[in-house]
Order: structure tokens, then sequence, then C-alpha cells
């Protein structure tokens, strides 16, 4: 249960939750083709300096972690918060390739940092038994947010006016300062024995914990739908199938709409390890059937059965998304020291970071090469990670690690 003070600390985390994630949506949606067409910067370098940016998320994501649950999480929510602003400023006014870097790296390293905190304030607030519940309605507002913010930016790229552009990042840093006010109202955190305030190597209990972090590489692997819907399906579709290219955007939005309907009220069923057991199994094999699914629509001819194909194999893998997050979740979080909200989060945040990497630089290739074989594959690996996940949740009753 949530008593008041925390109810009222989940609803502001929840709001800057879906505010967050409508300005990256807006953003992602719309900078590439700003800094591409309006500012000059060639396509390749747009791309390398969006690689080195993520890059930096990943390797500060833990760093970061741990400094959060030192200074005090409202402390780096607020300080993360406020870098969103002045990336997004930078953005408005950058004119060339540094600039355009220095904001691009602010952003993207404080939007990971700050998701994390956001995750861990929730963690923090809620008891054991809620955090899965709480975390599933974390991520519907994300993809509410996301489908928001991507509306806005098709909206964008259609008039395609340098001020409207420059509008949408201005308008961007107001909302982050907006989230900025909202951390600051949270009441305060300690630091805490696990941070690097204890004057001791910093408190990376988190990277000690191996049934962690195989939960977080297993989560990798699961997360590779994230990829497949908005890299490697668009292509697939496009090159391999008679399926018109639209078919792609309907399939993403129906993966939003889906989440956001079935996310919460899956995971408020997830109170056993029986069930986490039971929905990491089924997240497991509806992956391993949509790859299946959507690797058929490359070897059917016509627009209209290979269209079917891939808004039902859609259809499936958001079951496997949905049930996959909640079974990770509720091994990954039952069991967290106190104190140590901020680097768990940050090490699970990974997970992602890693999928989006891996997706295209590897799953990509396979699949344009050998098709329907690799996208077999894909879903095997994908299935082996839900049975390997359920066997790890028959052992989440565990004691958590002490932190120092």
């Amino acid at each position: 249960m949530i008593d008041e003070s925390g109810d009222r600390t989940v609803r502001r985390v929840r709001i800057t939750q879906l505010v967050g994630s409508t300005v990256d949506g807006a953003v992602l949606a719309t900078a590439v083709l700003y800094f591409s067409t309006r500012v000059g910067l060639a396509a390749e370098t747009v791309g390398l300096v969006l690689a080195v940016a993520a890059a930096c998320a990943l390797g500060l994501s833990v760093p970061i972690g741990v400094l959060a649950d030192a200074v005090g999480l409202r402390r780096a929510g607020v300080a993360l918060s406020g870098l969103v602003v002045v990336s997004l400023v930078v953005y408005a006014l950058a004119g060339g390739l540094v600039s355009y870097a220095a904001g691009a790296i602010c952003f993207v390293v404080a939007q990971a940092g700050i998701g994390a905190v956001r995750q861990a304030v929730v963690a923090a607030a809620v008891a054991p038994e809620d955090r899965v519940r709480a975390r599933a309605a974390l991520h519907a507002l994300l993809n509410a947010g996301m489908g928001l913010g991507t509306v806005w930016g098709a909206v964008v790229l259609a008039a395609d006016s340098a001020a409207l552009y420059r509008a949408t990042f201005v308008g961007g840093a107001a909302a982050a300062l907006v989230c900025t006010v909202l951390f600051a109202g949270l009441p305060a955190t300690a630091p805490t024995r696990g941070g690097m305030a204890a004057g001791r190597r910093p408190g990376l209990a988190a990277l000690r914990d191996g049934r962690f972090v195989t939960v977080t590489g297993l989560s990798a692997l699961l997360q590779l739908t994230m990829p497949v819907l908005s890299v490697i399906l668009p292509l697939w579709v496009a090159t391999r199938t008679g399926a018109p290219e639209w078919v792609a955007a309907v399939a993403l939005g129906l993966n939003t709409i889906l989440v956001l309907l079935l996310q919460t009220a899956w995971a408020a069923r997830i109170g056993s390890v029986t069930a986490a057991r039971r929905s990491a199994v089924t997240a497991g094999t509806a992956l391993l059937v949509s790859c299946v699914l959507i690797g058929l629509a490359g070897s059917v001819g016509g627009a209209v059965l290979p269209t079917v194909l891939v808004l039902i194999g859609v259809t499936v893998l958001t079951a496997g998304e949905i049930g996959a997050g909640a079974a990770t979740w509720f091994v990954a979080f039952r069991s967290v020291p106190e104190g140590a909200q901020g680097q768990y989060q940050a090490v699970f945040g990974m997970a992602a970071s890693f999928a989006r990497i891996i997706g295209p630089a590897l799953v990509l290739p396979l699949v344009l090469a050998t098709g329907e074989i690799g996208w077999l594959a894909v879903g095997a690996v994908m299935a082996a990670a839900g049975i390997v996940l359920s066997a790890i949740t028959g052992r989440s009753d565990r004691t958590p690690p002490q932190l120092g």
C-alpha cells in the first residue's frame, strides 16, 4: 500500500514521466532532420554524434545511479531535469557541429539518468509488492508520452519550418523546466551508505549482485522488441514484403495502444513467483511466434496477406513485450537493498541501451541477410531468455546484498 505522502510523490513522478517522454518523442522525431537539413550537418555526422551520445549514456548510467543515491534522489532529479532544459536551449541555438554534439550528449545522458531516478523515486515510495504495478504504470505513461511527442514531431516535419523546429526545442525546454519544479517539490531523501558519500569504494552493490545482473542481461534480449518495432520492422516491410510502407507506422501505433491498455492490468496480476514464471514463459513463447509470423510476411505474395501477418505478428509481439516486462520487473526489484534504488534502476536501465545497440548492429543485418531464418533465430533467442528468466524467478526469494 502507498501512504498519502507516497501517493503524492508517485503522482508527481508520473506527471514528469508523461511530460518528459512527450518531450523525448518530439525531439527524437525532429532533431535529426533539423540538424541535417537546416543546420547543414551531414547525415552520417548526425548519426555518429547520436551513437557517441548513446555510448556516453550507457557508460555513465551506473555512476549517475550511484551519485543519485549519494546526494539524494530529489537533488539528482532536479539536476538531471535542469540538464535537459540546458540541452534543449543549446539545440535551439546550435549552429554547428560542436554545439549540436554538446546538446545531443547532454540530452541523451540526462534523459537516461532521469528515467532511472523517476523509477527509483517511485520504487522507494511504494511497498515492494506494489513495485511491479508502479513500474508498469510508468512504462505505460512512457509509451503515451512518446506517442504524443511523435505525433507533434510528424506535424513539425510536415510543416518543415525552421522556426517551428526551434519552437519545439524551446517548448521542450519549458516543459522540462516544469518537471524540474515538480522534482524540487518531492520529499528530500538523505544520502545513503551505498553511495559515493560513504568514503568507500563506490557502492556498486547492483553490479556485484549476480542474479540481478543476469536478469538485466535477459531483459536486454527481451527488449529487442524495441529496435524490432522502430528500426527493423520498417526496413523489413519496405524491402522484403509486398505490404505498404505505412504498415510499419500502423504497427507501431497498434503496439503503443495495446501497451497503454494492457500493461498495468497485466502487471497487477504478477503478485507471486508462480505468476511471474508463467508470465515469463508466455512472453517468450509469444515473442517466438511473433517473429515467425513477421518473417512469413516476406515469403507470401500480394499486399493484403503480408499486411495481415505483420499486424497479427506485432499484436503477439506486444503481448510478449508486456509479459516479459512484468516478469523482469518482479524478479529484478523484489529484493533491492534499501538506499540503493538509484544504482539498481540505473543498472537495469542499461538493458534498454544494450537492446538499442544490439538491434541495429546485429539483428538488422541478420534478418535482412537471412530472411525467415533470421527472424526464427531472433525469436528463439528471446524465447530462450524467457525460459531462463522463468527459472531464475523460481529462486527470486533471497536476502538482498548488503551495501558498503
